[in-house]
């Protein structure tokens, strides 16, 4: 909105420029008396009263008003732009804390379940102590991993409660603690090739479109500098009502009563700079630098986006290829501590062997966890780097 107002200040050239106004003015108008005294008047003193309006308008200046306007005009659709960068930004920001949401709440059940299940091996050792089959050495190891555990899930606790409170700073409002999240699930598929990802990016980012309006507004602004060489062509009209009195009339009996007369007049004005102390010439080079600043800022910024749409894709095709592992290591860890847990009933291995097996069972479901939603989240950022995210909004 500043933006627009900025080019509909730019545009008020192209309309007159009306102003009123009011003179009083008193003083001597008829030559001094060579014989007088010290200089004294022989006449008394004239007083003008002068009221009109004066309009000014610019008719042809050689594209200095015309290229400031498109300049501006162009600033205006770059603030646009940065807009829907900011939208871009918020929307991958709340995606990015309600993933996080999800991959919280995600660890929270996985270590419920460990909690759970350290439970039960430790009421199942305890049995066995009761009845002599075990050690109490036995039964202390995993009473400690199980406090372990319990400690694990407040600290998880904690972490979720954090990822809400970040997502309501996200959405920007003073929510509830806790919400509702609809989960979403991890689809697998096939995504562009880099190189299309990239021209992707470099066609839509809002960023570069926005880069792109200021260097027109810049090559604009060059052109208004330029075309300050150039004559200038404009008109006046001025009108107005002028009273003339001597004073004062109501003391002084041969005082003139004054008069008034109407007066218009009418002026046509070429304005030709010849020499403005340099100011014409550094403003052109200014606005030459300008536009070459815009232009290096555009190149940087497309080469962050090519870097950003890279560092996506390939985090994304990491965690594509993790994700298989992880499930293939989820599984293997689930078996191992089966058959951990049977051997230690048959007294064919320790009470370490089943806690280290829980615990590589822990391991691995987190880790399946992370590659999860590092996928999801690797997704949202695709989408970001190449701006197509925040159009589906």
């Amino acid at each position: 909105m500043a933006a627009d107002a900025v080019t509909q200040q730019a545009k008020a050239k192209y309309y007159p420029q009306i102003d009123a106004y009011a003179i009083q003015t008193g003083g001597n108008i008829r030559p001094l008396s060579a014989f007088n005294i010290a200089g004294a008047q022989n006449h008394p003193t004239s007083y003008i009263q002068n009221a009109g309006v004066i309009a000014n308008q610019l008719i042809y200046d050689f594209g200095q008003t015309a290229n400031k306007v498109l300049a501006e005009m162009a600033t205006t659709a770059a603030a646009e732009k940065n807009i829907l960068t900011h939208k871009a930004l918020v929307i991958l920001t709340v995606q990015q804390a309600y993933l996080s949401c999800l991959k919280h709440k995600r660890l929270l059940q996985i270590a419920q379940e460990t909690v759970r299940e350290r439970g039960k091996i430790r009421d199942q050792v305890a049995t066995l102590y009761a009845h002599q089959l075990k050690s109490k050495l036995d039964l202390d190891l995993i009473s400690v991993e199980l406090r372990n555990a319990e400690v694990l899930l407040v600290q998880v606790k904690s972490n979720l409660h954090a990822s809400f409170a970040a997502l309501n700073n996200a959405m920007g409002v003073r929510g509830p603690a806790d919400y509702t999240l609809e989960d979403v699930p991890v689809l697998l598929s096939s995504i562009d090739t880099l190189e299309s990802l990239t021209q992707l990016g470099l066609s839509q980012r809002p960023e570069l479109l926005g880069s792109a309006d200021r260097i027109r507004s810049a090559e604009a602004q060059l052109k208004s500098a330029q075309a300050l060489y150039l004559p200038t062509i404009s008109a006046a009209g001025m009108g107005g009502v002028i009273h003339f009195s001597d004073a004062p009339t109501n003391q002084d009996p041969g005082a003139t009563p004054g008069f008034s007369q109407a007066w218009w007049g009418a002026a046509a004005t070429l304005s030709v700079p010849l020499f403005t102390g340099f100011l014409i010439e550094n403003r052109v080079a200014e606005a030459r630098q300008q536009k070459y600043k815009e232009e290096q800022k555009k190149t940087d910024l497309a080469n962050r986006v090519v870097l950003e749409v890279t560092e996506s894709y390939l985090t994304l095709q990491t965690a594509k290829q993790q994700i298989t592992v992880a499930e293939q290591e989820v599984t293997a860890a689930r078996e191992a501590l089966t058959l951990a847990r049977e051997r230690y009933r048959a007294g064919l291995s320790s009470i370490v062997d089943v806690t280290t097996a829980t615990t590589d069972l822990v391991v691995a479901e987190v880790r399946l966890a992370d590659s999860n939603y590092a996928y999801k989240a690797s997704t949202v950022a695709v989408s970001y780097s190449t701006g197509s995210g925040f159009r589906e909004f």
